[in-house]
């Protein structure tokens, strides 16, 4: 929209949730430095005047923010946005809510039916887990730092000013981009 040649690529990406109680534990911490790294490679290869980077689970965005500060051009992150919660029995759930499901059904307090009932509304939707888990806690400190625009850590995934957070950002990109480069000349 406002003159730039976007190159889309991507970086590998694990989600603690679904690397949990198994080996991919191992794997989660350290994948950080390989997103910073493939990042890096990219921005470097194809020396970029700008990155608008789009992470939104667990040590995705750390990583990118690695990336970033590494990189030293301009940079806006803007994640794919926290999840809404679920309703199940008329109250608000989130993924903690099926953790303590977990130890409700191990105390006898609630039944294995009612857990997987509770499961299938606990994330109804797209975005990161809702809950200051790391994913929202870093779109969040990625506002406070400057990396982020306002709204990034709190902007639902589903909400149409997503969008527009993304389309702003594009723009100021670009404009960030221009003002870097007529700086080195």
């Amino acid at each position: 929209m406002t003159g730039g040649t976007p190159l889309e690529f991507r970086t590998i990406g694990i989600c603690d949730g679904i690397a949990m109680n198994h080996e991919g534990m191992k794997y989660s911490l350290g994948s950080r430095e390989l997103i910073a790294d493939s990042v890096e490679v990219m921005a470097k290869a194809y020396p970029f005047d700008g990155l608008v980077l789009i992470p939104n689970c667990d040590k995705i965005i750390p990583g990118m923010m690695m990336a970033a500060l590494r990189l030293n051009i301009p940079t806006i992150i803007v994640s794919g946005g926290p999840m809404l919660a679920g309703r199940f029995k008329g109250k608000a759930v989130d993924l903690i809510s099926v953790f303590e499901g977990v130890g409700r059904v191990a105390a006898g307090t609630m039944t294995k039916q009612e857990l997987s009932m509770l499961e299938e509304c606990a994330c109804p939707g797209a975005g990161s887990c809702a809950g200051m888990f790391t994913a929202n806690s870093m779109n969040c400190l990625t506002e406070a730092l400057g990396l982020g625009l306002v709204g990034n850590g709190t902007i639902p995934a589903v909400h149409a000013a997503r969008i527009r957070l993304a389309k702003r950002a594009g723009k100021r990109i670009v404009g960030s981009s221009r003002s870097n480069s007529c700086r080195e000349i």
